[in-house]
């Protein structure tokens, strides 16, 4: 009788425990989304920011209309007479008004497929974890914002990526500062739409609970091939509280899964950047590797920022051993940001 009563508790548990992963694991929305809204598209007011683009090819761009088949933009080096890499030496090199001055120019069309990331990563990858309030309470971390290195390189707005074993989604706005940043200082920042991929299971694998947060499993979730679609946009913004006004959102396979006001993030870019700093000489694991995740006497210009993800993402503890709640192979995403543009990102 004895074992029987376990049994039946036993049968409880498990049964209990199935259907908790199953409820968790449910879209947050009822929503389709198979195109992203009108405020995705919305040019940034010149008066408050300017967006900037840049071809595959390398050509620098400043864009002053786009829509749902592409952009508007001048040629930087033509209009100015300058030679440069990316859009952000035209900046630095002119100032805010001196490009806005441009804005009147003759534009060209250039289609979406005709983009590519729109600056050069120049430093460490610094990402923010649980840095919105309801992501931190769906995946039960409550202890606050935590950093961790995102050792992945950007990819263009449509490039593909690799099946993981527990693949999993974050929409997020990327900062990427302009200028270097001194320990103590706060830096200007643009803005660019992202998705940090995750692969949950090599993440809660590698993971030492006994260590703070950030610290393990997060290097190799986080990292790898692929892992950091970026979008064609970059706003740079005359007022850093300019992020307050974006909207994100993601769809998986046109239902909608995230969408939150960037205005919920609890620490902001300079915010980041200098905790970043505060932790240069933390051991971060990457297997056996003690890694930095950033160098103790300032941050590079063109060194990105991943802000932290709102609440819908696929992982929850309780769901970590089902294959069909996160990413598989054909699954399409969509993700979106007012005046960002867009990211389709297809699971190879």
């Amino acid at each position: 009788m004895v074992l029987k009563i376990i049994g039946y508790l036993v049968l409880a548990i498990v049964v209990v425990f199935v259907a908790r992963s199953f409820y968790v694991s449910r879209p947050l929305f009822k929503e389709r989304l198979s195109e992203a809204p009108e405020a995705a598209f919305e040019l940034a007011a010149s008066s408050k920011a300017l967006s900037f683009a840049r071809t595959l090819e390398g050509k620098s761009l400043l864009v002053t209309a786009m829509n749902r088949d592409g952009i508007e933009g001048i040629d930087l080096a033509a209009a100015t007479g300058r030679d440069a890499r990316e859009p952000l030496d035209f900046l630095r090199a002119l100032e805010h008004d001196a490009i806005a001055a441009l804005m009147s120019g003759s534009a060209a069309p250039y289609g979406w497929e005709a983009l590519g990331v729109p600056f050069d990563t120049t430093g460490k990858i610094i990402a923010a974890g649980t840095n919105f309030l309801a992501h931190a309470e769906e995946t039960g971390l409550d202890d606050g914002p935590f950093l961790f290195p995102k050792l992945s390189v950007p990819t263009p707005w449509q490039a593909p990526v690799k099946q993981r074993t527990r693949l999993d989604y974050e929409v997020e706005l990327c900062a990427v500062a302009i200028d270097d940043i001194a320990p103590e200082g706060n830096g200007r920042f643009g803005f660019v739409l992202c998705n940090d991929l995750t692969d949950r299971w090599a993440l809660v694998r590698n993971i030492d609970l006994k260590q703070p947060l950030g610290l393990t499993g997060f290097p190799e979730g986080k990292g790898g091939e692929d892992m950091l679609p970026m979008g064609a946009i970059l706003v740079v913004p005359r007022e850093p509280q300019f992020y307050k006004e974006i909207e994100l959102g993601l769809s998986v396979n046109d239902r909608l899964r995230q969408r939150s006001s960037a205005g919920l993030m609890i620490w902001d870019a300079p915010s980041i950047a200098q905790k970043a700093l505060s932790l240069c000489q933390a051991d971060y694991r990457l297997g056996d590797e003690i890694i930095r995740i950033a160098p103790c006497d300032g941050l590079k210009r063109g060194t990105a920022i991943l802000l932290g993800t709102p609440e819908g993402v696929a992982f929850q503890m309780p769901n970590i051993w089902m294959p069909w709640a996160y990413l598989r192979q054909g699954d399409r995403m969509l993700s979106y940001g007012s005046h960002l543009g867009v990211l389709r990102t297809k699971v190879r």
